[in-house]
Parts: structure tokens; sequence; C-alpha cells
């Protein structure tokens, strides 16, 4: 997935083929994910969909942004780690486990 952005500041999402499409060509060029023409002199930029800026709130409340591949707070510009931070990278927090019932036997026999 690719993301393609334009000089007025739209964005869309296109596949590789798409992206392909526009290298050499000029003036109106057809995107098969859109269903429409663009003009390749209206394009700002054309990048992996990983690479373009992400925008997340920790739990704290700190806004981050991560740009090319490391997450920055976005009011200091400082750098965070995501581990000390794990909802940045999508990690969920720790769900307590059920015991089974195997366990809850065993707990009794050993008076654990």
């Amino acid at each position: 997935m690719f993301i393609l952005k334009m000089i007025s500041g739209e964005r869309f999402n296109i596949t590789r083929e798409d992206a392909q499409s526009f290298v050499g060509k000029s003036g109106l060029v057809p995107v098969k994910s859109l269903g429409g023409m663009i003009n390749v002199s209206s394009i700002s930029s054309i990048l992996p969909a990983d690479l373009v800026e992400t925008r997340k709130k920790t739990n704290d409340g700190m806004w981050c942004v991560k740009r090319f591949g490391q997450w920055y707070n976005e009011n200091t510009g400082l750098i965070v780690e995501p581990k000390y931070q794990n909802e940045l990278d999508g990690a969920k927090q720790p769900k307590q486990i059920e015991t089974s019932q195997f366990a809850k036997e065993l707990a009794n026999k050993f008076n654990l």
C-alpha cells in the first residue's frame, strides 16, 4: 500500500501497481484503485504507507508521531522509546489469565 499526496494536501491510498504507473508519465494517468485519473503534475509525493507519519496518544496523554520508523514526542521532538510506552507499537495491556481447573486442583493439593 502506498500513500499518494497531492499538492493540495489530499491523500489517497493506492496500490504498488498504481504507484509504478506514474513513473515517466505526464498529464492524466488512470488510477485503478481510485477509479479515476490524476494529473501527474499535481502529485506532491508517493510514499510507502509505513513511511508516512503516524500520530498516537499515549495513556498518559502525550501525543507522539512516528516518522520513518522512530517515535517522537510531538511537542518536544524528543525520541520516545516504545518499550516504555507500550501502546505506541500496538501492544495491549497484559490481561490476567484465568487459571484452569487443573491449576486450581494443584493449588488446593499443595496448599498454594
